[in-house]
């Protein structure tokens, strides 16, 4: 399918979507925090720590970008957090044992992390079981393969060429965070105008009736999981050249802050709803927390509990947005079925 040209009015609202109560009060937090850390630590708005916050969180926003598409469908990815320390691993072997070049070697691993994404999809469609359940078991197997591939030790000695894809700038941008950008942008206008993508909102919505509208279900399913499975790999191989090393325990929590951008972001776990700029709005939101506790030299344990906090918040809000559609459901219904008796109540009193 053809996408239409559109203009840079037409590109902002792709990326920010219909911005809701929810994005709002988002926003509202954020500069209230902002707000709060510039009067207490005037060194928070310079250039220097907005590129540390960048940094920090721009390998788990790009995960959250995949984790997007999973989570509107009605679908969860736990597996993204092995596969995020697997394709640096990979990418790591292929160069230095292996001997392959930079490019072959990244196209390689993407090859084989878009294969673990094909498998969580199928598995998740054809079983019936919940991809939770499917997604955590490929997690620990893929744990245990990064463990014996790597012996627990980290892989380093990268040429100085793949290390510039995370350590180097494009454009003043560091390249990370450059690729997290071009990826918002075309996916934004792909969610918003191509036919494919808007059928997974379709899917999250009700599976049931997108498979009688004739949905090929377990096909979208497939190039969904492998898309998120495919971004995690991109920030898993850009991870291990930023850091010079690759790690079986890289990517730790990526799934859980992934979920949580998603969610505080404005999606419904029940699926249906979520958007690219309501993810972008939640991962930013999430690095400000982190590096403005950082900054107050507050416990980084506080900030798991704040972090869980927050998903279990999305999660309740999740549920009560659910109920309150269910009921408007049905409330809908009788009010059809109500209209239908009157007028053959009348038709016969006629």
């Amino acid at each position: 399918m053809k996408i239409k040209k559109i203009s840079k009015k037409q590109l902002i609202k792709s990326i920010t979507g219909k911005l809701n109560v929810q994005h709002l009060a988002l926003i509202g937090f954020m500069i209230a925090i902002i707000a709060i850390m510039q009067i207490i630590f005037p060194l928070f708005l310079t250039p220097y720590n907005i590129e540390i916050l960048a940094m920090n969180f721009v390998f788990d926003a790009i995960v959250a970008l995949g984790m997007t598409f999973v989570i509107i469908t009605g679908g969860i990815d736990l597996s993204v957090t092995s596969v995020f320390a697997f394709a640096g691993i990979i990418a790591a072997k292929l160069m230095l044992n292996a001997g392959l070049p930079i490019i072959p070697s990244i196209l390689l691993t993407l090859v084989l992390c878009i294969v673990i994404g094909v498998i969580n999809g199928m598995l998740s469609d054809i079983l019936k079981v919940h991809p939770m359940i499917i997604t955590m078991g490929v997690m620990f197997t893929l744990k245990g393969i990064n463990l014996a591939i790597t012996d627990g030790s980290a892989i380093s000695g990268f040429d100085e060429t793949f290390t510039m894809l995370g350590q180097g700038k494009i454009l003043g941008l560091n390249i990370p965070m450059f690729c997290f950008l071009i990826l918002v942008i075309i996916f934004s206008i792909l969610l918003n105008n191509h036919k494919f993508f808007r059928q997974i909102y379709f899917i999250g919505g009700s599976e049931k009736a997108a498979r009688l509208s004739g949905v090929n279900i377990r096909f979208v399913k497939i190039v969904i999981y492998a898309l998120c499975a495919f971004f995690a790999g991109i920030a898993g191989i850009l991870g291990a050249a930023k850091y010079g090393a690759a790690h079986w325990g890289q990517g730790n929590m990526t799934d859980m802050k992934a979920i949580t951008a998603v969610a505080i972001g404005g999606a419904s776990l029940y699926g249906g709803t979520g958007t690219i700029g309501g993810t972008v709005l939640g991962i930013t939101f999430l690095a400000i927390i982190n590096n403005a506790f950082v900054m107050s030299g507050i416990d980084t344990f506080w900030y798991d509990i704040v972090n869980g906090g927050m998903l279990l918040i999305a999660v309740l809000f999740s549920i009560f947005v659910n109920e309150q559609n269910e009921k408007r459901l049905v409330k809908k219904r009788y009010e059809i079925i109500l209209k239908k008796n009157n007028k053959i109540s009348g038709g016969e009193f006629l």
